[in-house]
């Protein structure tokens, strides 16, 4: 069976955002510090993530890269964010667990 078309993007947005420092490292300043606290919580980083990295990010990879007609929104739909903030909590997570934070 094949995976549907948004885990494409997701994974595109994922490393896109990755690769860029304007966007990942305030989340990484941040998220780091609710997880030094002990007070970190997966759903509400995605939800950070989603809000505060991803939608800017896609507006800015839709300006970059796509068309005047083009709507950021079609190219990465919700699930589409959802499913790359996830992979990238995720991925932090593994980083903070290992003393790896954004200082």
């Amino acid at each position: 069976m094949a995976q549907p078309d948004y885990c494409d993007a997701a994974r595109e947005l994922e490393l896109w955002t990755n690769n860029t420092e304007a966007w990942i490292k305030p989340a990484w300043r941040t998220l780091g510090k609710f997880h030094k606290a002990g007070t970190y919580s997966k759903d509400r980083a995605i939800a950070y993530l989603d809000r505060y990295v991803l939608i800017p990010a896609a507006k800015q990879y839709r300006l970059e890269f796509g068309g005047v007609r083009d709507r950021w929104d079609v190219w990465f739909p919700k699930a589409c964010r959802l499913a790359a903030a996830e992979s990238i909590a995720d991925g932090m997570v593994a980083e903070f667990r290992l003393g790896n934070y954004w200082d």
